[in-house]
């Protein structure tokens, strides 16, 4: 398969990419001891941080995808390598590298690509499933912190209801205080006025007595 690769790239229709390939797949899992399926974890624990990037190799060893001689993302980078060809040559140019190469046949990818697709639904479907769930929980918590507030503002707003009412009270009793001190200050000037004025009378009246019966004062004599 190198040759065929060598010949399309000086041909420019094919760009090698082998920085990914050269990295060994992870060990595949004993088939003496299966695997146990993973539990589904509940959604709190399952529900991702917002911002972070999905991670594909968690995500696939979680659903137990196994390892590919000739993974399909290899295949992709085969297909964006020969992008210069149309459809029909490269679809030929890739079935005779298949056929070139007896070490991977076209097979491999395919099912690999078949097995992760499905790993990435059932990865969407969780993810789904948490956000709905977190949707849920957010949502009562709202309604819960709602009704909260309505109680304490209905119990702050009754509160000042009867603060109202205490101090129309106040203001109302403070008013009467005050008018019926203001109402007898008033009686006690119109009283005083009454007693000044007849202390005057009399006091006149008494002068006027002296004035009368008063000796006349003799004339000098001369």
């Amino acid at each position: 398969m190198k040759g065929v690769m060598g010949f399309l790239e000086k041909a420019g229709l094919v760009r090698m990419d082998t920085s990914h390939d050269s990295v060994e797949p992870p060990p595949a899992p004993n088939p003496a001891v299966p695997a146990e399926p993973a539990a589904t974890p509940p959604p709190e624990a399952a529900m991702p941080v917002v911002g972070a990037p999905l991670k594909l190799d968690e995500i696939y060893a979680k659903a137990g995808v196994p390892v590919s001689l000739y993974p399909a993302e290899r295949l992709l980078r085969l297909i964006e390598g020969l992008s210069a060809m149309d459809p029909g040559t490269r679809l030929m140019a890739i079935k005779a590298m298949d056929a070139a190469d007896e070490s991977w046949t076209i097979e491999d990818p395919l099912a690999d690509a078949q097995t992760k697709a499905q790993a990435l639904a059932m990865h969407a479907e969780l993810l789904q499933l948490n956000l709905q769930a977190l949707e849920r929980d957010t949502l009562a918590r709202i309604e819960t912190v709602t009704a909260k507030r309505e109680k304490v503002v209905g119990d702050i707003r009754q509160q000042m209801a009867e603060l109202d009412a205490l101090m129309n009270r106040e203001v109302a009793r403070a008013a009467q205080d005050i008018a019926g001190q203001e109402a007898q200050l008033q009686a006690a000037r119109e009283h005083t006025a009454g007693q000044l004025a007849s202390l005057s009378q009399l006091g006149q009246q008494l002068q006027n007595l002296s004035a009368q019966f008063a000796a006349p004062v003799a004339a000098p004599k001369e």
